[in-house]
């Protein structure tokens, strides 16, 4: 049986830590105000400040410290659904925050919204039927199709997560209209509103991370400081901010995050002889595979992922560490996308932003060494 997930909740003063852990291995981290402060997933009504056609967006005022960036092209599916006239200075549109403000550059925006549920994700503002990447099964993409377009009835886009197989579909149709009640209530009170205004906040982390893993796993809560201290928290993330991770055999890890992209280099320890009937590479490969996958979600690396794994000697060997890599990040709630190994033997990997890393969350650059630095925080 796959053992719980624990989640671990500290309260200091105004600012609300979370821990998610599995087996007492810290496995996400977040914090944020007590009273609610989140950005990603918000939605906004702004006002275009400008539209810049050479480079294919608009700044929109939200009532944060930076305007907005929206590029002017969304998906297919958006812009067959609504109008296609073009954005105009001063005028009034519904938003939502794709991606947080980051250093000098203001929220990622779209007008393509979606509210993700336990078991949809639902997009008003398109008519795409689809369905998680999870869902693998034959049967049960023809199942998840069907139930997709009968739950829609081409009012609004849906996508079917892999946690709507295990329950009824009345269920999974009760929370898609929940989801759609919830825009008709936002398009009811915007023309009343006077932009930049935030017409819906997304929820806690709490509450997300129990509807996005709560479905697929057992979830066990914990809210006091000795559950903190029980599980080495704080010597946990310690260590995720540490440039080398140590692996089993004696091979490390080396991660460095850069502006462009973020690279892991993966390297071999005192072993000299393979046990299982493969080569030494393979096997040091495939036992740092679950520790890359680990470390990315923990340190919330998102981007271009670089992974320069031992060298292979065949083209079998690389495609197996490919499918244990493509496994390993399955669980997380974050997308990811393996792209395969590329002429210099790299493994190039992306997952989405999602917020702040780790690194850029609990400490700030060193403005002694030209930011090369970090200084922690607090």
């Amino acid at each position: 049986m796959d053992a719980p997930y624990r989640m671990v909740v500290s309260l200091q003063d105004n600012l609300r830590r979370i821990a998610l852990l599995k087996e007492e291995r810290l496995l996400e981290y977040y914090q944020e105000a007590a009273d609610g402060d989140g950005v990603v997933g918000s939605v906004f009504l702004g006002r275009v400040e400008r539209v810049l056609p050479d480079v294919k967006a608009a700044f929109v005022k939200i009532g944060l410290k930076q305007n907005g960036f929206l590029p002017l092209r969304e998906s297919d599916s958006f812009h067959k659904t609504c109008a296609n006239a073009p954005l105009l200075s001063g005028q009034e549109i519904l938003v939502q925050a794709k991606k947080a403000p980051k250093g000098g550059k203001g929220a990622f925006l779209t007008r393509d919204i979606a509210f993700p549920g336990q078991f949809v994700l639902m997009m008003p503002c398109n008519r795409f039927v689809g369905l998680s990447k999870r869902i693998d099964n034959a049967g049960d993409r023809e199942k998840g199709r069907k139930l997709g377009e009968a739950i829609a009835r081409n009012r609004f886009g849906v996508i079917i997560r892999h946690a709507a197989l295990f329950v009824s579909g009345q269920e999974v149709e009760q929370e898609a209209e929940a989801l759609w009640q919830r825009w008709q209530s936002i398009c009811e009170k915007a023309p009343f509103c006077k932009a930049p205004a935030e017409m819906y906040a997304e929820p806690g982390m709490e509450e997300v991370l129990l509807r996005d893993y709560s479905a697929r796993h057992e979830m066990l809560c914990e809210k006091d400081e000795s559950a903190w201290r029980r599980f080495r928290v704080e010597d946990q993330l310690k260590a995720a901010l540490d440039r080398r991770v140590a692996l089993p055999g004696g091979g490390s890890l080396i991660i460095d995050e850069r502006e462009a992209l973020q690279t892991i280099d993966v390297n071999s320890g005192s072993t000299v002889r393979a046990q299982n009937g493969m080569s030494l590479a393979l096997e040091e490969n495939l036992r740092a595979v679950p520790e890359i996958a680990r470390q990315i979600r923990l340190r919330n690396l998102s981007g271009i992922i670089l992974i320069d794994f031992i060298d292979m000697d065949s083209q079998e060997e690389r495609n197996a560490v490919q499918t244990a890599m493509e496994q390993a990040v399955r669980d997380d709630r974050v997308k990811n996308v393996i792209h395969g190994f590329t002429r210099l033997g790299l493994l190039e990997m992306t997952r989405k932003r999602t917020g702040e890393s780790l690194r850029d969350l609990l400490t700030d650059p060193c403005d002694r060494c030209f930011e090369t630095g970090r200084i922690p925080r607090g």
